[in-house]
């Protein structure tokens, strides 16, 4: 069952058709050509806009164990630990590293309980899921982000690919209901963008799960600030940083706004 959420990045509609005496004259092969366009992009492009294609996540195999409560949300953090992260701009004196931990741990606290959340680290110590899908643990995850230590590269291609894989797993269990979602905290360009690129074209045309991306200290100057594909958020202090976090959760249906403005006013 197909069960999606657009991004708010994928609202605004366009029909390609004509008016008035022209449109109850258009010809069948006219008509055949006219496309619903979302921010520029046609249904080929789009799994969210082919609405009879219930072809994602796909058949689970006879070993995977179908879960009773499917309307569930899903949320695959990519976090970056990445030597740019070292650099104190845009961290009101502190290193980056250290108030993306403090935004990453109010993120999620502020989670539904009944979520689940994965959670993929590149760092000092290389690229690893440090956290497989799961029911919400908020305080085992900030434990983890805070041993996050900065250095290496920015691997966002691959991580997008395994923490796509990984969504598909679940909706396989979930049998396509509740909702999928992508979130990437990162600072700094893609190692290899036009293998961060095809990847996000692919889940994008062939996958109903949304991409959030925070770029920290980037402005708008990031590969993944694709209009009408990703929602994208810049973010050049601490406060924008969990702002932007926020914005993530408002496009969720299974999240109050109350929750995280309560979780914010401890801070």
């Amino acid at each position: 069952m197909k069960n999606i959420l657009l991004p708010l990045t994928l609202i605004s509609l366009s029909l390609l058709a004509g008016c008035g005496q022209a449109e109850s004259s258009k010809s069948a092969a006219q008509e055949e050509t006219d496309q619903i366009i979302v921010s520029g992009l046609t249904s080929k492009q789009s799994y969210a806009l082919r609405g009879a294609d219930q072809s994602w996540p796909g058949t689970a195999d006879e070993k995977t164990i179908l879960l009773k409560d499917k309307n569930i949300a899903n949320y695959y953090v990519i976090f970056d630990g990445s030597g740019s992260m070292l650099d104190t701009s845009c961290g009101d004196g502190k290193r980056r590293i250290t108030v993306a931990k403090d935004a990453i741990g109010t993120f999620f606290d502020a989670l539904p309980k009944n979520s689940n959340v994965g959670l993929f680290v590149f760092d000092n110590n290389g690229y690893r899921e440090v956290s497989p899908l799961q029911k919400n643990h908020a305080s085992q995850l900030k434990a983890i982000t805070n041993n996050v230590v900065a250095g290496g590269d920015t691997p966002l291609g691959k991580t997008l690919e395994i923490a796509s894989n990984s969504l598909r797993t679940q909706g396989q269990k979930q049998q396509g209901y509740g909702e999928y979602n992508i979130v990437v905290l990162t600072d700094g360009q893609a190692n290899n963008e036009s293998k961060m690129m095809s990847v996000v074209n692919k889940i994008t045309s062939e996958t109903p799960i949304n991409i959030h991306t925070i770029g920290f200290c980037l402005g708008n100057n990031h590969m993944l600030n694709q209009q009408g594909v990703i929602n994208y958020q810049p973010a050049s202090n601490a406060a924008e940083l969990v702002k932007s976090l926020k914005s993530v959760l408002a496009e969720s249906s299974s999240f109050t706004s109350d929750s995280f403005s309560a979780m914010t006013s401890k801070k």
